[in-house]
């Protein structure tokens, strides 16, 4: 069955156009000459050509560590996944963890990058389906997962190996898969069909995969024991060399046992006998680390696998230079240097892109932190994680998901900069599955996230979690339920669950009605449900509720303002002035609905007075953008609107990328003012744009889409 392509498909509707304006050329919508159809189906023609050229998928390079290490004793492996690779284009390096897969595999890269167009090396705990589907491991140009367009992963799985595929018949591109250790499945069959370059490290010796692409990594022979000993210790006596070797007989020569053994002899210690096959347990066991060196272990241990990178990590853990570096020093971390090349949102096959000079590569390099599994198991096994021994992780990351006031977080963040963040979030949400409620605005934050980018499914039920557990904890008469409820109330929304949005808003509004003494987090957060109860009443046109609650709201304001300095924090005041002025911009909507412009204009100047003495409002200000647009085109000053729209769709492109909705909705507007300017060759090739994004990603929006189709047909 052939695939469905949606530009395609757009293409052969506007065909159909012009065949019924040739058909009716004697009425008002046909050509009106033999010229204009010879010009309009030439146009079509070119459009056709440029989406052939345009319709093979492209392949953004992942970032790759830099080998800092010297690699011991392993050529005969190295020469082994060449030639396996150049006869069956698949190797699995398979052996017990901590003997010298990935080390192998990276040194692999690093000598035969030039060999190859593009190279993704993915990290992966989970199994095969997930590492293709993760599309900040996977990036490629004109694919993105959204679930309601893949209701099942395993959809987008396929479509993105036909993708590799199809980009592997004109480019040789390597994929490394790092530490794949899930028991094998037909996604796995299906990966191994790709005609590229594949390296997979795995402790798993996989029976389907036959036994000429497989390379069992054995432990290192012992005439390249003094060589690793020596590379990480020094100064050592000769007696504590020949326990080194010892003890590497003891652990049957287990490379990181090895190592971590030498870095331990090395500070004038050295283990015991071995437990068992628990090497790196007893060892870790009896390094003597300090309360934060554990502490920072733990948490980079909880993160995803693939790292952290090292300013992030210090940010959000409060992990100071020294710990880490005292960290590295025992090889208890890896610090991995990444080339990252230029990335880039969803390609738009229109926009033209500069090409680099000649000899210049647009490239930048970060530190990233990340634990071998077997040292994460271990910490995990000594300390497990728990919402007590992590709660500075999670409020760090409660801090930095929020930011600061009026600062960057996750609703001013750019969606590249949050994908960045994903893998970690789902690895905090993942490891407590419990939230406990002295940490619920920790939590919260988590859940903010996952609806921001768009993960509805996992939002929704966790935040009914958070919402369950501080009412069972704190009661009623607290604001953190009524907190939460309206919380629960803003992922039913986004999710375009009106009714369920509603009846939680209510909730909220009722349990913060109710809690005493009122102080100003329930006063501020009564004035939330306050302005969402009145927002979501006035959407269904019921004027009645929809002044009652603004009406509440505006009395809430009022007390607030007249609190005493003791009473309302700086930063309070700043939270809530932020909040009373989006309240403000919905008022201004409402009048202007409604025909009062005068009233609508008022509350704007206002609106922007305040707007003039924020610093950065990021991505907020496009909201407010939106009623500046409607009151200029009210106003007829259509160039300085259409200024304004394209503001702003380039501010929705970079916070909320293309496939949002956020995105969409500021190219309707700029396309409807440019139809108003009678700009209508523009207009039609925005709305055209619009319809392809909706047809593709929100086939379930009948009325949007078939509303931009109407005014296509206008725009012809």
């Amino acid at each position: 069955m052939k695939d469905f392509n949606y530009q395609e498909q757009l293409l052969l509707w506007k065909k159909n156009q012009l065949l019924l304006q040739k058909k009716y050329a004697d009425t008002p919508p046909g050509f009106s000459s033999a010229e204009a159809e010879k010009a309009a189906w030439a146009a079509w023609e070119e459009e056709y050509t440029r989406f052939q050229e345009h319709m093979h998928f492209k392949v953004n390079d992942t970032a790759l560590p830099s080998v800092s290490s010297l690699l011991i004793g392993r050529e005969e492996e190295l020469t082994a996944v060449r030639d396996t690779l150049a006869s069956f284009h698949t190797v699995f390096l398979y052996g017990i963890g901590g003997i010298g897969k990935t080390a192998i595999a990276l040194t692999y890269i690093a000598r035969h990058r030039p060999a190859y167009d593009h190279v993704l090396y993915i990290v992966t705990g989970k199994g095969i389906l997930q590492a293709v589907c993760d599309d900040t491991s996977v990036p490629i140009s004109g694919l993105l997962y959204d679930r309601k367009r893949y209701p099942v992963l395993r959809q987008y799985y396929r479509e993105k190996l036909s993708a590799l595929q199809k980009i592997s018949e004109e480019k040789k591109i390597l994929i490394v898969i790092d530490n794949m250790n899930t028991s094998a499945d037909k996604d796995l069959c299906q990966f191994l069909e790709l005609s590229c370059d594949k390296i997979i490290t795995t402790r798993v010796n996989y029976e389907i995969v036959p036994e000429k692409e497989k390379l069992l990594v054995n432990a290192l022979r012992p005439e390249h024991w003094p060589e690793l000993i020596q590379t990480y210790s020094s100064g050592l006596e000769p007696a504590k060399t020949e326990q080194l070797l010892h003890y590497g007989h003891q652990v049957e020569g287990h490379t990181l046992s090895i190592k971590m053994a030498s870095v331990q002899a090395s500070h004038g210690e050295l283990s015991g006998h071995p437990d068992n096959g628990s090497h790196i347990t007893s060892l870790l066991s009896s390094f003597r680390l300090k309360k934060a060196e554990w502490e920072a272990l733990l948490y980079l241990s909880v993160l995803a696998p693939q790292g952290m990178e090292k300013d992030l990590f210090l940010r959000i853990s409060g992990a100071s230079e020294r710990t880490l570096q005292s960290l590295r020093n025992d090889l208890l971390i890896d610090v991995l240097v990444m080339e990252r090349t230029a990335e880039h949102s969803l390609e738009d096959p229109d926009r033209e892109t500069a090409a680099p000079s000649a000899g210049s590569e647009q490239t930048k390099a970060c530190l990233l932190l990340r634990v071998h599994p077997l040292i994460a198991e271990a910490v995990k096994r000594i300390m497990p994680p728990t919402c007590i021994n992590c709660s500075r992780l999670l409020r760090g990351f409660e801090k930095y998901l929020y930011g600061d006031d009026l600062g960057v977080g996750t609703w001013n963040r750019t969606y590249e900069e949050n994908r960045v963040l994903e893998p970690h979030v789902f690895a905090v949400y993942e490891t407590f599955p419990n939230p406990a409620p002295w940490l619920g605005t920790a939590f919260e934050e988590i859940v903010t996230f996952l609806w921001v980018q768009g993960y509805y499914e996992e939002a929704l039920p966790y935040a009914i979690k958070v919402y369950e557990s501080v009412m069972n904890y704190y009661g009623s008469n607290h604001v953190l339920p009524g907190r939460e409820a309206l919380r629960v109330a803003a992922v039913y929304h986004n999710r375009m669950d009106h009714d369920q949005a509603l009846m939680w808003y209510q909730k909220g509004y009722e349990l913060l009605k109710a809690v005493t003494p009122r102080t100003f987090e329930v006063m501020d957060q009564l004035s939330t449900a306050c302005g969402k109860l009145a927002k979501e009443y006035s959407h269904r046109q019921d004027p009645v509720a929809r002044n009652k609650y603004a009406a509440e709201y505006m009395q809430i304001a009022e007390a607030i303002m007249q609190m005493d300095d003791k009473d309302l924090p700086e930063s309070g005041k700043q939270r809530f002035s932020m909040k009373r002025h989006y309240f403000l911009l919905e008022e201004a909507k409402y009048a202007l609905r409604e025909g009062r412009i005068a009233v609508s204009r008022e509350l704007y100047a206002a609106i922007e007075t305040w707007m003039e003495s924020q610093e950065d409002l990021g991505y907020r200000k496009t909201a407010f953008k939106e009623l500046q647009i409607a009151l200029l085109i009210h106003e007829n000053q259509l160039e300085d609107a259409e200024k304004i729209a394209r503001e702003n769709v380039q501010s929705a492109c970079l916070y909320r990328g293309e496939k949002y909705k956020d995105y969409l909705s500021q190219l309707e507007i700029l396309a409807d003012v440019l139809a108003l300017e009678k700009k209508s060759e523009e207009a039609f090739s925005v709305y055209e744009k619009l319809l392809t994004y909706l047809q593709r990603d929100y086939p379930y929006e009948e009325k949007w889409i078939r509303k931009t189709m109407d005014h296509l047909t206008v725009s012809l």
